[in-house]
Parts: structure tokens; C-alpha cells; sequence
């Protein structure tokens, strides 16, 4: 189950508490494009995000070199089976066997637990079955709802990049987060 250029087919639809986890396909970084817009950009990532239209979204994922490690899954509620968000892993350091991960929940559909099972779901899918040691994060010091969102699944705050978000106006530090493969107890 794969999608024409981003092939993960390695990667089944992985079930969770509250959702299922399959593999994004370009209609759904159109919907993500869209929830980010609607998240304020520049709060979710501490790099200059790019303006761009949700088909030029759509299109570039389309482009993206394939990379095994590098998997964007679709987030549906599983009561309705409705999108309700997007999770990704990036950088992967295969000598350490470490790998970023992100996750954005529609807006609408927040506080509803979806993120965190998402979250761990994909967390645990990349240590039991991608051999990773270490699931980390990057989030504002801004960010309130990230930083609990992290600490309730266990991930432990690593250290803080000083002055490395711009956010209105401000210069904030971003905290990082990880979680290690013998830490998991859920």
C-alpha cells in the first residue's frame, strides 16, 4: 500500500488507541497544508516556512526524493475514519539510529487526544519495527500544548537552542525532546 512517488509500501496502516496511521498521499498534505495555515506556520516550525498554494504543497511531496526513513503518514480518527492530521519522521542518523518526528493535528479536532496517540503509535512502530534507538522533537518554548503534548507520552526535554525560533516578533528558544527506545513503557 503505497503512494506513486513516495513509495513506503513497507509501511501497513498502523492502528492505535484512537487512530489509524496510513500512508499520506497527496490529497493529504493538501488537507495538512491547510491545517497548517490554519495553526499559524510560523509557531509550528523554527524554520522560514514558504508561502505556497496547497497543490504546490501536494505537488512537492510528490517530488520528494524517496527515502525509507523519511515517512509521511495520514492521521484518521478512528471512530469516523476521518483525517484528522499528519505525522512525519525526518533526518534520520543511521549511525546513531536517531530520527526527528513531527506531528500536526487538524485544529479542529485538537484536545481530543488524537495527537498523542498518534505520536506514540508512530513512535513505537519506528522503534519495534525501523530498529530506531532515538524519536526526538523540536518545539517553541512558546508552545505550552507541544511541550505537555511530549512530556505525557515520556519524552524527556534534551536541552534548549537558545534564540533559534522567531516568532512574532521574538526571538525564543526551542526546546528539544526525546524519547529513547528503553524508555518506552506503554
Amino acid at each position: 500500500m503505497g503512494t506513486d512517488n513516495n513509495d513506503i509500501s513497507t509501511v501497513p496502516s498502523l492502528i492505535g488507541g484512537k487512530v489509524i496511521l496510513r500512508p499520506a498521499v497527496p490529497d493529504d498534505i493538501n488537507e495538512a497544508h491547510h491545517w497548517l495555515t490554519q495553526s499559524d506556520p510560523d509557531s509550528v516550525f523554527p524554520y522560514v516556512t514558504r508561502l505556497i498554494s496547497p497543490a504546490e504543497a501536494a505537488e512537492v511531496f510528490k517530488q520528494k526524493p524517496k527515502d525509507e526513513m523519511d515517512i509521511t503518514l495520514s492521521v484518521a480518527n478512528k471512530k469516523d475514519e476521518q483525517p484528522a492530521g499528519i505525522v512525519t519522521s525526518t533526518n534520520y542518523n543511521s549511525l546513531n539510529r536517531a530520527i526527528e518526528v513531527n506531528v500536526l493535528i487538524d485544529p479542529e479536532r485538537r484536545r481530543k487526544g488524537l495527537g498523542k496517540d498518534a505520536l506514540m503509535t508512530f513512535s513505537k512502530y519506528l522503534f519495534m519495527q525501523r530498529g530506531v534507538n532515538k524519536v526526538y522533537a523540536q518545539v517553541g518554548d512558546f508552545n505550552q500544548a507541544g511541550i505537555k503534548l511530549f512530556e505525557s507520552i515520556g519524552f524527556k526535554k534534551d536541552g534548549t537552542l537558545r534564540n533559534h525560533h522567531f516568532y512574532e516578533g521574538e526571538f525564543h528558544d526551542s526546546l528539544l525532546y526525546s524519547l529513547l527506545r528503553f524508555e518506552l513503557d506503554w
